[in-house]
């Protein structure tokens, strides 16, 4: 969803800063919400997501939204440095 005070304008201040989103699918919440995408080409670089986060980040502070958006994509960036434990 988005923040309080932003609207759909912030997919367009997305997509300046070389990041595209979407906006929301379901007619009940099309005007709240967005999407971000999660398949194909998008999930096989760990970059395209830290980008993705950094963006959105930066195009929230532009809306006045507040955020950090450096500490998002550090933080990130550190997530995905951490090797992936073994499940079973």
């Amino acid at each position: 969803y988005y923040p309080d005070n932003v609207d759909a304008s912030l997919l367009g201040r997305v997509r300046e800063r070389g990041v595209v989103i979407a906006g929301g699918l379901h007619r009940d919440i099309a005007t709240r919400s967005f999407r971000i995408g999660h398949m194909g080409l998008s999930t096989r670089r760990r970059d395209d997501l830290a980008r993705t986060v950094e963006a959105l980040g930066g195009a929230l502070e532009a809306c006045g939204a507040g955020g950090d958006r450096t500490a998002a994509g550090s933080e990130l960036r550190r997530v995905l440095a951490t090797p992936l434990r073994q499940f079973g």
